[in-house]
């Protein structure tokens, strides 16, 4: 599993334009590392309570912790800066565009701390900025194998080199679906249930066929043949025909993979010479469609041949009676 690492130089490379941030000072603290997606509002740091300041991640200073700085008596408001910066803190971000004391800028300064402001609103700024970090820090996996959104279910195809996957993959592109990756899958969990899937940015779009070579899916099928990520769905084993096991004919148990934690569904399909793998997986993708619906057909097809037994059953003892 990856951990990352975001210094504030990078957060506002990637965010700076759209939450509207400015350096107003601390450029010698860029560098500074931000470890956490959480967020801290300091206004029990400025007042004078430090024993639990979180002070290892971006702190948010809005109306309520300006106006309160603004309230204090120069010799004391430099007493408390003096304290808060002692602590190693990434970045300090000022909402509302409130303007900022003097006294605050040079001591930021100081401590190389960067010291930020947005004219965004402080409820807006920190539901953009919770997005961005749960996100960026979610956990993540790289695995080998091929996702398509396929009949908008991502799929994830899997199995050892050489079993077809993307072969499987590039007859389903030419069926109308859509490459997401080749090849190397990076996932990340986004909530305790989801997880999404999207390629290396290296190898974006391209696919290896064997005895093809490399295959530009953008380019030979235009920009509707591919999607830059997409919710992992469901997984589709593909393994060499094995004559010895007994693979699933009714579909009544349900399998799953995990993947940090989160299960997603399985389907084992063997690979034999004939058998028409894109339509195989097509059909496991409107299957699991059906599922998530809350219709399972094998499931109401087991349940009918129970009634209808019981029923053949009840008749039977029925007209053993009525002889006897």
């Amino acid at each position: 599993m990856n951990i990352k690492e975001l210094t504030v130089a990078s957060l506002l490379e990637q965010c700076g334009k759209d939450m509207e941030l400015e350096l107003v000072t601390g450029d010698k603290g860029l560098k500074n590392v931000i470890r956490s997606a959480e967020i801290t509002r300091p206004g029990l740091a400025f007042a004078g309570y430090l024993d639990v300041f979180s002070h290892d991640r971006i702190q948010i200073v809005g109306n309520t912790e300006m106006s309160y700085i603004r309230s204090l008596p120069a010799e004391e408001r430099a007493r408390r800066f003096e304290r808060v910066l002692q602590f190693e803190i990434p970045c300090i971000i000022v909402t509302n565009a409130n303007p900022i004391p003097e006294d605050f800028i040079e001591r930021a300064n100081e401590h190389n701390v960067p010291l930020l402001r947005t004219a965004l609103m402080t409820t807006r700024l920190v539901s953009q900025l919770n997005a961005f970090l749960e996100r960026y820090f979610a956990p993540e996996i790289q695995v080998h194998g091929v996702l398509v959104d396929v009949f908008g279910m991502g799929t994830l195809l899997m199995g050892e080199s050489g079993v077809g996957k993307s072969e499987c993959a590039l007859e389903l592109v030419e069926r109308g679906h859509r490459l997401v990756a080749d090849d190397i899958v990076i996932l990340t969990r986004i909530s305790k249930y989801d997880l999404v899937g999207r390629s290396p940015e290296l190898i974006k779009y391209h696919m290896e066929i064997r005895g093809v070579g490399i295959l530009n899916i953008e380019m030979l099928f235009g920009v509707a043949s591919v999607i830059q990520e997409k919710r992992v769905d469901l997984v589709i084993q593909l393994e060499p025909w094995d004559e010895s096991r007994e693979y699933d004919r009714l579909g009544l148990e349900e399998q799953y993979h995990t993947f940090l934690d989160v299960q997603v569904p399985e389907y084992v399909i063997p690979v034999q010479p004939g058998r028409n793998l894109s339509i195989i997986v097509e059909m496991a993708a409107l299957t699991q469609r059906l599922k998530n619906a809350g219709c399972n057909p094998a499931l109401e097809l087991d349940a009918r041949v129970r009634a209808m037994a019981t029923q053949q059953n009840a008749r039977r003892i029925s007209d053993n009676l009525i002889d006897g």
